[in-house]
């Protein structure tokens, strides 16, 4: 970033001390990749490679979400006209994009995708449907440019992307791990509304049951992370949601694992807990995605062994 100085007449005096935190991630490859859903929607996304990635070495892959409503084509591509290629980027302490430097490509929205589209006050009619034909043309798109491994792939989010998250691996077999945190799984626990639907669970009975992964839990794949801070004060994602998922994957003989941090509210904030989580996710991740465990193989019998006995 360019520094700053206060010139007064002749005098020049330097007021900031900018300097690149993260020279690494600057110079990683920054891509924007159209892509075209089924029903012929057309949305971007932004993809992160380390910088000394070629095309065709394909990576496993993190995608980090958070869905946004629509109601056409025309209002989606509104924000994407002003859009600036050369902003800096900056880096939070849960920025994903951390993440190139253990070799994975970072999948996320650029902006609004995955984009859900209806009509106006209606869009969660579709909400199922589009998650899963976008999550589709993402793997696809990326897939055939050689830049991701199809079989090594993650999805999480934070929140309303811990929502989608789980959603994403109750409805689809794509990703063999999610992280999800302080997120909301069941909507009857929101029946007055939640992030952009302000029709109530009586008035739309079918949307809330059918955008609740809480409800399809047995179908989820792959291997979910989830965390949640246990001073979450966000009227939507009380705590109960993961304890209550944590209980039914569980009993449902599923890969999951919570953890749960006292003092945090609806994001963790404290330097100890973003050390810890970011030493899980990368465990995480780096077991169920980057180096899966290869089923073992059958024993085989010896010769000597008795014949089964048939009863």
């Amino acid at each position: 970033m360019p520094q700053f100085f206060l010139l007064d007449g002749t005098n020049r005096k330097q007021l900031t001390e900018n300097k690149d935190l993260f020279p690494d991630l600057t110079a990683a490859r920054k891509l924007r990749i159209p892509i075209e859903r089924a029903d012929g929607f057309k949305f971007k996304v932004s993809v992160m490679v380390p910088a000394n990635w070629r095309e065709g070495n394909k990576l496993p892959a993190l995608f980090w979400f958070y869905p946004r409503e629509f109601t056409n084509q025309e209002q989606f591509d509104q924000p994407d006209r002003t859009f600036n290629k050369n902003t800096f980027t900056n880096y939070g302490a849960r920025s994903m994009q951390f993440l190139v430097r253990l070799g994975y490509a970072v999948v996320v929205d650029t902006p609004g995708a995955i984009p859900i589209v209806g009509q106006a006050g209606q869009q969660n009619n579709n909400y199922v449907n589009d998650l899963r034909n976008s999550l589709y043309a993402v793997i696809d798109t990326l897939d055939k440019r050689g830049i991701i491994d199809r079989d090594r792939l993650a999805i999480g989010g934070h929140s309303y992307g811990a929502f989608t998250t789980v959603n994403a691996m109750v409805h689809t077999p794509f990703f063999k791990a999610g992280i999800a945190g302080d997120g909301a799984y069941n909507r009857t626990l929101t029946p007055l509304g939640f992030q952009s639907e302000r029709r109530d669970l009586w008035e739309a009975p079918n949307v809330y049951l059918g955008m609740s992964p809480f409800l399809y839990a047995n179908n989820m794949t792959g291997a979910l992370l989830m965390y949640h801070g246990l001073h979450d004060q966000n009227v939507g994602t009380d705590p109960t949601n993961s304890v209550r998922l944590m209980h039914a994957l569980n009993g449902l003989g599923k890969t999951v694992a919570m953890y749960r941090y006292p003092l945090e509210d609806h994001g963790p904030a404290a330097r100890e807990t973003l050390l810890d989580l970011w030493a899980r996710w990368t465990a995480w991740l780096d077991k169920y995605v980057k180096n899966p465990q290869k089923p073992a193989a059958p024993t085989k019998p010896t010769t000597d062994a008795p014949a089964p006995e048939i009863k």
